[in-house]
Protein backbone atom coordinates (compact mmCIF):
# COMPACT_ATOMS: atom_id res chain seq x y z
CA UNK A 1 0.00 0.00 0.00
CA UNK A 2 1.56 3.33 -1.03
CA UNK A 3 2.64 5.53 1.84
CA UNK A 4 2.72 2.66 4.35
CA UNK A 5 5.40 3.16 6.97
CA UNK A 6 7.22 0.53 8.96
CA UNK A 7 9.02 1.20 12.22
CA UNK A 8 12.80 1.20 12.03
CA UNK A 9 14.47 -1.62 13.95
CA UNK A 10 17.08 -0.74 16.55
CA UNK A 11 20.07 -2.79 15.32
CA UNK A 12 22.12 -2.14 18.48
CA UNK A 13 25.26 -0.14 19.09
CA UNK A 14 27.67 -0.17 16.16
CA UNK A 15 31.37 0.47 16.73
CA UNK A 16 33.63 0.84 13.72
CA UNK A 17 37.23 -0.32 13.77
CA UNK A 18 39.90 2.11 14.91
CA UNK A 19 42.02 3.79 12.17
CA UNK A 20 44.71 1.12 12.53
CA UNK A 21 42.10 -1.48 11.58
CA UNK A 22 41.31 0.18 8.24
CA UNK A 23 42.50 -1.79 5.21
CA UNK A 24 42.90 -0.04 1.86
CA UNK A 25 44.07 -2.14 -1.08
CA UNK A 26 44.01 -0.25 -4.36
CA UNK A 27 40.47 1.02 -4.76
CA UNK A 28 39.03 -1.18 -2.01
CA UNK A 29 38.41 0.10 1.51
CA UNK A 30 37.54 -2.41 4.23
CA UNK A 31 36.74 -2.02 7.90
CA UNK A 32 35.60 -4.42 10.58
CA UNK A 33 32.75 -3.36 12.84
CA UNK A 34 31.25 -4.60 16.09
CA UNK A 35 27.54 -4.58 16.84
CA UNK A 36 26.37 -4.93 20.44
CA UNK A 37 22.81 -6.06 21.08
CA UNK A 38 21.22 -7.36 24.30
CA UNK A 39 24.62 -7.68 25.96
CA UNK A 40 26.06 -9.74 23.11
CA UNK A 41 28.68 -8.64 20.62
CA UNK A 42 28.79 -9.56 16.94
CA UNK A 43 31.44 -8.96 14.29
CA UNK A 44 31.01 -7.89 10.69
CA UNK A 45 32.80 -6.19 7.84
CA UNK A 46 32.04 -3.43 5.35
CA UNK A 47 33.79 -3.21 1.96
CA UNK A 48 33.75 -0.28 -0.48
CA UNK A 49 35.22 -0.69 -3.98
CA UNK A 50 35.38 2.56 -5.95
CA UNK A 51 36.55 0.78 -9.15
CA UNK A 52 33.43 -1.41 -9.36
CA UNK A 53 31.19 1.12 -7.57
CA UNK A 54 30.13 -1.56 -5.11
CA UNK A 55 29.32 -1.28 -1.42
CA UNK A 56 29.04 -4.53 0.51
CA UNK A 57 28.74 -5.48 4.15
CA UNK A 58 28.15 -8.68 6.06
CA UNK A 59 27.47 -9.86 9.58
CA UNK A 60 29.67 -12.87 10.29
CA UNK A 61 27.44 -14.42 12.97
CA UNK A 62 23.96 -15.26 11.71
CA UNK A 63 22.81 -15.69 15.31
CA UNK A 64 22.55 -11.91 15.47
CA UNK A 65 19.27 -12.01 13.56
CA UNK A 66 17.73 -14.44 16.07
CA UNK A 67 17.62 -11.63 18.64
CA UNK A 68 14.81 -9.83 16.80
CA UNK A 69 11.08 -10.59 16.57
CA UNK A 70 10.89 -9.28 12.97
CA UNK A 71 11.99 -10.54 9.58
CA UNK A 72 15.69 -10.64 8.61
CA UNK A 73 15.33 -8.19 5.66
CA UNK A 74 13.86 -5.56 8.00
CA UNK A 75 16.77 -6.02 10.41
CA UNK A 76 19.31 -5.82 7.59
CA UNK A 77 17.71 -2.64 6.26
CA UNK A 78 17.99 -0.84 9.59
CA UNK A 79 21.48 -2.18 10.29
CA UNK A 80 22.67 -1.13 6.84
CA UNK A 81 21.29 2.39 7.23
CA UNK A 82 22.89 2.88 10.66
CA UNK A 83 26.19 1.21 9.71
CA UNK A 84 26.79 2.99 6.43
CA UNK A 85 25.66 6.28 7.91
CA UNK A 86 28.51 5.99 10.39
CA UNK A 87 30.98 4.82 7.73
CA UNK A 88 30.21 7.90 5.62
CA UNK A 89 31.35 10.09 8.53
CA UNK A 90 34.75 8.43 8.97
CA UNK A 91 37.53 11.02 8.83
CA UNK A 92 39.96 8.60 7.18
CA UNK A 93 37.54 7.53 4.44
CA UNK A 94 38.63 8.75 0.96
CA UNK A 95 36.17 11.23 -0.50
CA UNK A 96 35.45 9.02 -3.52
CA UNK A 97 34.41 6.20 -1.20
CA UNK A 98 32.37 8.56 0.98
CA UNK A 99 30.40 9.74 -2.06
CA UNK A 100 29.86 6.14 -3.15
CA UNK A 101 28.44 5.20 0.26
CA UNK A 102 26.08 8.17 0.36
CA UNK A 103 24.81 7.50 -3.17
CA UNK A 104 24.33 3.84 -2.30
CA UNK A 105 22.20 4.77 0.71
CA UNK A 106 20.10 7.17 -1.36
CA UNK A 107 19.49 4.48 -3.96
CA UNK A 108 18.46 1.94 -1.33
CA UNK A 109 16.00 4.38 0.24
CA UNK A 110 14.57 5.23 -3.17
CA UNK A 111 14.01 1.53 -3.87
CA UNK A 112 12.24 1.18 -0.52
CA UNK A 113 9.87 4.02 -1.40
CA UNK A 114 9.20 2.52 -4.84
CA UNK A 115 8.28 -0.74 -3.16
CA UNK A 116 5.55 1.17 -1.32
CA UNK A 117 7.17 0.96 2.09
CA UNK A 118 8.67 4.08 3.55
CA UNK A 119 11.06 3.35 6.38
CA UNK A 120 10.30 5.49 9.39
CA UNK A 121 13.74 6.62 10.45
CA UNK A 122 14.59 7.21 14.07
CA UNK A 123 14.98 10.87 15.02
CA UNK A 124 18.54 12.27 15.15
CA UNK A 125 20.41 11.12 18.23
CA UNK A 126 21.10 13.75 20.87
CA UNK A 127 24.36 12.51 22.36
CA UNK A 128 23.46 14.15 25.68
CA UNK A 129 19.93 12.73 25.84
CA UNK A 130 20.13 10.91 29.17
CA UNK A 131 16.96 8.90 28.62
CA UNK A 132 18.16 7.68 25.22
CA UNK A 133 21.53 6.74 26.71
CA UNK A 134 19.87 4.99 29.65
CA UNK A 135 17.47 3.03 27.40
CA UNK A 136 20.26 1.85 25.11
CA UNK A 137 22.59 0.84 27.95
CA UNK A 138 19.72 -0.92 29.69
CA UNK A 139 19.02 -3.00 26.61
CA UNK A 140 22.63 -3.78 25.74
CA UNK A 141 24.15 -4.45 29.17
CA UNK A 142 21.26 -5.22 31.54
CA UNK A 143 18.70 -6.93 29.29
CA UNK A 144 16.21 -4.20 30.17
CA UNK A 145 16.09 -5.19 33.84
CA UNK A 146 17.18 -1.93 35.44
CA UNK A 147 14.18 0.15 36.52
CA UNK A 148 15.11 3.73 37.34
CA UNK A 149 14.58 7.32 36.35
CA UNK A 150 17.50 9.38 35.08
CA UNK A 151 17.92 13.15 35.13
CA UNK A 152 20.50 15.91 35.23
CA UNK A 153 21.36 17.17 38.70
CA UNK A 154 21.11 20.81 39.72
CA UNK A 155 23.94 23.09 38.70
CA UNK A 156 25.15 24.30 42.09
CA UNK A 157 27.45 27.25 41.44
CA UNK A 158 30.21 26.69 43.96
CA UNK A 159 33.61 27.93 42.68
CA UNK A 160 36.99 26.37 43.42
CA UNK A 161 35.69 22.93 44.33
CA UNK A 162 38.29 20.18 44.74
CA UNK A 163 36.01 17.31 43.83
CA UNK A 164 32.51 16.39 42.74
CA UNK A 165 30.54 13.24 42.07
CA UNK A 166 29.90 12.50 38.41
CA UNK A 167 26.62 10.84 39.30
CA UNK A 168 24.54 9.34 42.09
CA UNK A 169 21.95 6.62 42.57
CA UNK A 170 19.08 6.95 45.04
CA UNK A 171 18.03 3.35 45.72
CA UNK A 172 14.93 4.38 47.68
CA UNK A 173 13.47 6.41 44.83
CA UNK A 174 15.27 4.51 42.06
CA UNK A 175 16.65 7.77 40.71
CA UNK A 176 19.91 8.39 38.84
CA UNK A 177 21.26 11.93 38.79
CA UNK A 178 24.12 13.01 36.52
CA UNK A 179 26.25 16.06 37.31
CA UNK A 180 25.62 18.90 34.82
CA UNK A 181 29.38 19.42 34.41
CA UNK A 182 29.27 16.43 32.08
CA UNK A 183 27.13 18.51 29.70
CA UNK A 184 30.20 20.51 28.65
CA UNK A 185 31.12 20.12 24.98
CA UNK A 186 34.66 18.91 25.64
CA UNK A 187 33.43 15.91 27.65
CA UNK A 188 33.34 12.77 25.45
CA UNK A 189 30.08 10.87 25.15
CA UNK A 190 31.88 7.76 26.43
CA UNK A 191 32.50 9.51 29.78
CA UNK A 192 28.83 10.44 30.06
CA UNK A 193 27.75 6.92 29.11
CA UNK A 194 30.14 5.31 31.58
CA UNK A 195 28.73 7.52 34.35
CA UNK A 196 25.15 6.47 33.55
CA UNK A 197 26.28 2.84 33.26
CA UNK A 198 28.07 3.05 36.63
CA UNK A 199 24.94 4.32 38.37
CA UNK A 200 22.83 1.61 36.73
CA UNK A 201 25.25 -0.98 38.09
CA UNK A 202 24.30 0.10 41.61
CA UNK A 203 20.85 -1.37 41.05
CA UNK A 204 21.90 -4.33 38.91
CA UNK A 205 24.68 -5.37 41.33
CA UNK A 206 23.55 -4.09 44.74
CA UNK A 207 25.76 -3.72 47.83
CA UNK A 208 26.77 -6.84 49.76
CA UNK A 209 27.53 -7.24 53.45
CA UNK A 210 30.93 -8.70 54.17
CA UNK A 211 32.83 -8.81 57.45
CA UNK A 212 30.10 -6.78 59.11
CA UNK A 213 30.28 -3.93 56.56
CA UNK A 214 28.33 -2.99 53.47
CA UNK A 215 30.43 -2.91 50.30
CA UNK A 216 29.17 -0.97 47.31
CA UNK A 217 31.98 -1.21 44.76
CA UNK A 218 32.71 -4.88 45.36
CA UNK A 219 34.28 -7.33 42.91
CA UNK A 220 31.06 -8.24 41.09
CA UNK A 221 30.15 -4.56 40.79
CA UNK A 222 33.51 -3.70 39.24
CA UNK A 223 33.27 -6.64 36.85
CA UNK A 224 29.88 -5.45 35.65
CA UNK A 225 31.09 -1.86 35.33
CA UNK A 226 34.00 -2.93 33.11
CA UNK A 227 31.57 -4.51 30.64
CA UNK A 228 30.99 -1.06 29.16
CA UNK A 229 32.82 -1.22 25.83
CA UNK A 230 34.62 2.15 26.21
CA UNK A 231 35.43 1.74 29.90
CA UNK A 232 39.20 2.01 29.59
CA UNK A 233 39.29 5.04 27.31
CA UNK A 234 36.68 6.87 29.42
CA UNK A 235 38.64 6.25 32.62
CA UNK A 236 41.87 7.41 30.98
CA UNK A 237 40.17 10.58 29.80
CA UNK A 238 38.84 11.32 33.28
CA UNK A 239 42.29 10.98 34.83
CA UNK A 240 43.88 13.19 32.18
CA UNK A 241 41.24 15.96 32.21
CA UNK A 242 40.25 16.07 35.87
CA UNK A 243 41.66 19.57 36.37
CA UNK A 244 39.73 20.91 33.39
CA UNK A 245 36.52 19.38 34.72
CA UNK A 246 37.06 21.15 38.03
CA UNK A 247 37.49 24.57 36.42
CA UNK A 248 34.58 27.02 36.68
CA UNK A 249 32.04 26.54 33.91
CA UNK A 250 31.10 29.51 31.67
CA UNK A 251 28.02 30.08 33.84
CA UNK A 252 30.07 30.18 37.03
CA UNK A 253 32.02 33.11 38.46
CA UNK A 254 35.79 32.73 38.11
Amino acid sequence: MPGLKKQAVNPGTITLGVPSAFVTAGNVFKNLFRCRKKGLEFLGQVSIDSSTQRVKWEMFNEGYYDLFPCETPDIQESLQSRLLGQVAQLKHLPESHRTLVRNFLKECRAQTRQAGLELEEAPPIDEQDLQAIYDRLNEEYFNGRVEAQVEWGKNVKVPNRRSFSFGSYDSKNKLIRIHPRLKQEFVPVSVLELTVHHEMCHQAVPPVRRNGQWQTHHKDFKTKEREYCHYREAMQWEKKHWVKLMAPTPEQPS
